[in-house]
């Protein structure tokens, strides 16, 4: 190289030549700082709120609901047993993070009830003494070891978030949803 600087092509790329032996690089600065985890997670959490309140605010402007499912005949819906039902006890299901085990008094010897809600009831303790809608009819299932005698109603939000469907005032446990 000569002491004109010379114009680089992109022929010159991959070049070893390119500075003299010896030559003094400038001073190193970092190109990007360390962003730390705390950082990150209020970042995510932020996105994902924000995520829930677009979806509500769909909801709200009029953004369709899901489809509805295929027909069924009067007579199929007509076979489901629909109840209310008092939580007597109500804990999380060991090794699950989904599961709640319902006690329920449901006017008939009372009842054991899996349901996958534990997520949105972070205590469940607080459900004690609430009625409840069940399907009273479902054949029993085991789940994690546990039977299950039936399946708690619930709705869902646009945000994902599950809310129990109950009696708009106290009823007596076994009263049949009609």
């Amino acid at each position: 190289m000569t002491d004109k600087k010379k114009q680089l092509t992109w022929d010159d790329f991959g070049k070893t030549e390119l500075l003299p032996a010896g030559h003094a690089l400038g001073e190193v600065s970092l190109m990007f700082e360390k962003i730390e985890d705390e950082v990150i997670e209020v970042q995510i959490k932020k996105l994902q709120d924000t995520k829930t309140a677009n979806a509500l605010a769909e909801q709200a402007d009029g953004k369709p609901l899901p489809k509805v499912k295929e027909s069924v005949a009067f007579e199929d819906f007509e076979k489901l047993d629909i109840r209310v039902g008092t939580v007597l006890e109500c804990e999380k299901v060991p090794k699950s993070d989904k599961l709640l085990r319902f006690k329920i008094e449901d006017g008939m010897g009372g009842r054991t009830i899996l349901s996958g809600i534990a997520e949105h009831y972070p205590d469940p303790q607080e459900l004690l003494g609430r009625q409840v809608c069940f399907v009273a009819n479902f054949e029993p299932r085991k789940l994690r070891g546990l039977m299950s005698e039936g399946m708690i109603l619930s709705a869902q939000d646009a945000d994902g978030s599950y809310s129990l469907i109950y009696p708009s005032k106290k009823v007596k446990p076994g009263n049949q949803v009609v």
